[in-house]
């Protein structure tokens, strides 16, 4: 399989250094070669290594989340094979299990949960699958229609 080469509106969103970053573009496009990239030229930086662990990378699905690890734990085991005595990339693949790659769920969620205490909830709350978050929607709806109708 050949390498991907990287289109120049590509290349630069790998290079910049201005900030925060969205990559947002069709299916098949290359998001994720850029975002492996762009972290790849971070964590490798020669003058200002970043550790792969600094970042939060947010997708909107789980598999996509796990797809985007397993990509970033590939590249960095190619340029470690390449290195193999280079310590730093040895460290940043084992951060790569500490980095937070999620969907905005699951994000959330872990602030919800290290504040908990803060929040006045318990810290073992659990999101509701879709078809229970329906049942409790309507239930809330019938019994904000029944007060409503007990107050006219």
């Amino acid at each position: 399989m050949s390498e991907l080469h990287l289109t120049p509106a590509q290349q630069a969103a790998v290079d910049d250094r201005g900030g925060a970053l969205l990559v947002s573009a069709a299916a098949g496009s290359g998001k994720t070669k850029v975002l492996v990239e762009r972290l790849m030229a971070m964590v490798c930086d020669p003058a200002q290594p970043a550790d792969v662990d600094e970042f939060l990378i947010i997708t909107y699905t789980n598999a996509a989340a796990q797809e985007l690890r397993g990509k970033i734990a590939a590249e960095l085991g190619k340029r470690l094979a390449a290195q193999p005595e280079n310590r730093r990339l040895q460290r940043q693949l084992t951060k790569l299990y500490l980095a937070q790659i999620s969907t905005v769920h699951a994000f959330c969620a872990s602030i919800l949960r290290t504040y908990a205490h803060i929040l006045d909830i318990p810290a073992d709350f659990r999101v509701a699958e879709e078809q229970e978050s329906l049942v409790l929607r309507q239930e809330v709806f019938d019994d904000t229609l029944e007060e409503t109708y007990a107050r006219i």
